[in-house]
């Protein structure tokens, strides 16, 4: 009885120490599950810290130039350069998980790696517009020292090779009408105002950024001085420009002083008494006509000078801001002088300017501004610089292993 009671207890501690080492066999399998889990799990995040890296990484090496002169973040590249630099960041810390005696179970391998740029290019005008709107919403990013008043160019470009590769080279559309802007009439404020508010901040950039006849904006040396004057109209000589912006101006003024002279009861009844005067009976009618565009037209030329002058003109002229009486103008000024009105309240050259940027087909308007902006640069800091190198972010894709990544990358 003794020997089988002894048997039963042994046989009841083997069963014990089975059930013991499945158990720890179990517990073990469990430890290695979490453990295999908790490394995939930290390996997806490690390989997604790493590319999330190596994107910044192409971000950080923006043109420096053109973020200190025109507060624009871009990154002079192409695509396989790109590529190339992505796959050297990841495999750089990559290589090291994978060497002879890194304990670590994280050893991750790149299979492969592609990027795409023409969503974030710099010569979309969108991306363009979008890039100097969000630099204009931080103003201490403005506080800029003005630059020597000074610029390399003649005032005319004929570089044939540079003309060529100008951002605005082929982009059809129509110039500034402002004939027809003015006919029409000039918007109100709550028109102004609900119109494209990109549009609005790319023309306050514009001002801020480029020179015109009677103002330097710029950080550096320009190869324009009307640098305003050439978005607008986009002639390759300053002089051209700025004969076309004075006779825009001429335009818009005449059909304003013309409306203020109809309008004006007494004025009109000036002409016709000199008209009666100088053409007794029907054809009276006729000279007072000619009268009247006469008048108009000399105001507009005496508004011409006074403009190139630094002085104001009004916008909408009334008796005490009109600067010629009829005989004045039909006499003329001596020695090409010019009259000051009794009231000297009005809009600036560079008001005016403001007024025409606002009138400018958009796309050629921001065109233009990459022009200047490429010039500039190839001129005074990189002359391997073009618009259309430069992109503004970048998407990308990698495989690692089995698993799939995607990125979006912007500044």
């Amino acid at each position: 009885m003794k020997t089988e009671f002894f048997r039963v207890k042994t046989n009841k501690r083997g069963s014990v120490s089975v059930m013991l080492s499945m158990m720890f066999a179990c517990l073990m399998m469990v430890v290695i599950v979490l453990v295999t889990s908790a490394a995939k799990a930290s390996g997806y995040s490690y390989c997604d810290c790493v590319l999330q890296l190596a994107g910044r990484s192409v971000l950080s090496e923006y043109h420096k130039a053109l973020k200190e002169q025109y507060g624009i973040m871009a990154f002079k590249s192409c695509n396989q350069e790109v590529q190339d630099k992505l796959k050297f960041y990841a495999n750089g810390s990559f290589d090291k998980k994978r060497e002879k005696g890194n304990l670590t179970l994280i050893k991750p391998k790149l299979n492969r790696i592609s990027c795409e740029l023409n969503s974030y290019a710099l010569m979309d005008t969108t991306n363009f517009e979008k890039d100097i709107v969000d630099y204009m919403k931080h103003p201490r990013l403005k506080q800029r020292e003005k630059a020597e008043k000074t610029y390399s160019g003649q005032g005319r470009l004929i570089n044939q090779q540079v003309i060529n590769s100008l951002p605005s080279k082929g982009v059809e559309g129509r110039t500034v009408d402002i004939g027809t802007v003015f006919s029409k009439g000039l918007p109100s404020w709550k028109e102004l105002t609900s119109q494209s508010t990109e549009n609005l901040v790319a023309d306050e950039y514009a001002l801020s950024h480029f020179n015109y006849r009677l103002g330097w904006e710029s950080l550096t040396e320009t190869f324009f001085k009307n640098e305003l004057e050439y978005v607008l109209y986009g002639k390759f000589s300053d002089a051209e420009n700025q004969e076309q912006f004075i006779k825009e101006f001429k335009v818009a003024r005449m059909i304003l002083n013309s409306a203020h002279l109809y309008a004006d009861l007494e004025k009109r009844n000036q002409v016709l008494e000199m008209a009666e005067l100088m053409t007794p009976g029907p054809q009276a009618a006729v000279t007072a006509i000619a009268l009247t565009e006469a008048w108009a037209y000399a105001e507009t030329a005496n508004d011409a000078k006074l403009v190139l002058m630094g002085e104001r003109v009004a916008l909408y002229k009334n008796r005490q801001n009109w600067a010629l009486d009829l005989e004045s103008a039909v006499k003329g000024t001596k020695n090409g002088s010019c009259i000051r009105p009794e009231n000297g309240e009005g809009m600036t050259y560079k008001e005016y300017l403001k007024i025409f940027l606002y009138a400018e087909n958009r796309e050629l308007k921001l065109r233009r501004m990459m022009d200047l902006i490429q010039i500039n640069i190839q001129g005074g800091f990189d002359e391997n610089f073009y618009i259309k190198d430069c992109y503004v972010g970048l998407q990308y894709k990698a495989k690692i292993e089995d698993q799939e990544y995607g990125y979006v990358q912007q500044y």
